[in-house]
């Protein structure tokens, strides 16, 4: 691990040994969220013959998973489906402000996210989710919700911004850039300060950057099938 990035140099171990400790599930040196609330993992990067017979068992033969960082090589049978690189942006000098249009959802609204992340395709998102921290959304004058952005991942100190989808009919209108320094003024007014990932290829990382997030980690998540 990277100790400059203190806890963010494990941000899924370091969320579910702290605040999100309730979601976690473990076997051995290997943890996870619950999967009805998010499909992360945290795990050594050097992973012994033990901890692959503790992640084949957490997770489950021809379960999919993702290893960041793995150092030591795949065993017989396990696979590799495919690699993304996986950036990570500090929020520390970011202007973030609270937004009057801006509501706060709830499971009423469950149905009306799982919409919006079906036709922008942000990333992983469940019906549970939403259990790990408030998520804020805007609505058209019709009623549709139109974007969307949240909190997930809350390693001690920092909360990860996360969810981040506008409807593609209703993007050009700066909605993603307001529900992010909204929901980076509800990590802020804490006491703790925002972060996010995203892919390295995301066009998005060109307003992140314009925002003032500076970028303190890549690295390649892999998605792996157990056998």
């Amino acid at each position: 691990m990277r100790a400059e990035l203190g806890v963010l140099a494990d941000p899924v171990g370091e969320a579910l040994r702290g605040p999100h400790a309730s979601f976690a599930q473990q076997r051995g040196r290997i943890s996870r969220y619950d999967p009805e609330v998010s499909v992360f993992y945290a795990h050594p990067e050097e992973l012994a013959d033990e901890d692959w017979a503790d992640l084949r068992e957490l997770a489950g033969p021809g379960a999919t998973v993702g290893l960041r960082r793995r150092r030591t090589p795949l065993p017989d049978g396990w696979r590799v489906l495919r690699v993304f690189r996986l950036v990570m942006y500090s929020g520390a000098a970011v202007d973030t402000r609270p937004d009057d249009e801006a509501e706060v959802l709830g499971p009423a609204d469950v149905d009306d996210m799982l919409a919006l992340i079906d036709e922008a395709q942000p990333g992983p998102f469940s019906r549970r989710t939403i259990e790990l921290g408030r998520y804020l959304g805007i609505r058209d004058d019709d009623g549709r919700l139109v974007a969307i952005a949240g909190e997930r991942m809350r390693p001690p100190g920092w909360g990860e911004i996360s969810a981040v989808a506008t409807a593609p009919h209703a993007r050009g209108r700066g909605l993603g850039e307001r529900l992010i320094r909204a929901v980076g003024a509800q990590i802020t007014d804490r006491g703790d300060l925002p972060f996010l990932h995203t892919t390295g290829d995301n066009p998005a990382r060109a307003l992140y950057e314009r925002m003032g997030f500076a970028l303190v980690d890549e690295v390649d998540l892999e998605i792996v099938e157990v056998p």
